[in-house]
């Protein structure tokens, strides 16, 4: 199985991310959840970011751009790596611990990695080349509720402030990588399921199905596969 990979997130990191999510807070308020809630998940992505960002530095891999978004379909792409043949297109899900699982591995025997189904569209139209999965080692809906019970953040709340108020210093330890895989693999793999199989849903949103815990690769063979690209 999977095993989960610690990543290192600095304070800065940490501090740029509340920066860059108190630029875009107050535009979009995540479907009108509570504004701490939607605060923390704006903080969370890019924490992410930039933490799988100085990961791959380390490994000596650096990217054409981050966080940009694709002109023809026009959604958004967390990496662009540029290979020696062609540019790929890379997707970061992060989450966090759904409560009845309590933790990281026990999330990875349970749970698939984020891939959006919309609408009808067949698994060849999944956007983005790679995807690769980061959770934070945090429970879902008992971090929503302490967010909730604390003072609400508004633009003149320091990043200090929120970085204490909002326990934004758990993303220092809290931050974890999973796995990831390629779209090719992943078509195949969807194609020798039977229909019933192949997706799952959540609410009003509906997945392709990816196990963490069998079908997904480790971090370190990513490595491999974006340098020999």
């Amino acid at each position: 199985m999977i095993k989960p990979l610690k990543i290192t997130v600095s304070k800065q990191d940490v501090l740029t991310a509340i920066t860059l999510a108190k630029k875009q807070l107050f535009i979009d308020n995540l479907r009108n959840r509570s504004l701490n809630v939607a605060f923390d998940s704006k903080i969370r992505g890019y924490v992410g970011e930039l933490a799988v960002k100085n990961w791959f530095k380390t490994n000596n891999i650096d990217f054409l751009s981050t966080n940009t978004i694709n002109r023809k379909s026009n959604m958004d792409v967390d990496f662009l790596f540029k290979g020696k043949l062609q540019n790929l297109e890379i997707e970061l899900k992060t989450s966090l611990i759904p409560d009845q699982d309590r933790t990281i591995d026990e999330a990875i025997c349970q749970r698939d990695l984020k891939l959006i189904k919309r609408g009808n569209d067949s698994i060849e139209q999944l956007k983005s080349d790679l995807h690769i999965q980061l959770f934070f080692n945090q429970r879902r809906a008992a971090k929503d509720l302490w967010l909730e019970q604390q003072p609400v953040v508004s633009l003149n709340t320091t990043e200090e402030e929120i970085y204490t108020h909002l326990a934004c210093f758990r993303y220092l330890e809290d931050t974890f990588l999973v796995g990831w895989i390629d779209k090719p693999t992943l078509i195949k793999q969807i194609a020798n399921k039977s229909n019933f199989k192949k997706t799952w849903k959540y609410g009003q949103r509906e997945f392709w199905t990816c196990s963490l815990k069998s079908e997904i690769r480790p971090m370190d063979e990513l490595i491999i596969f974006l340098k020999e690209a």
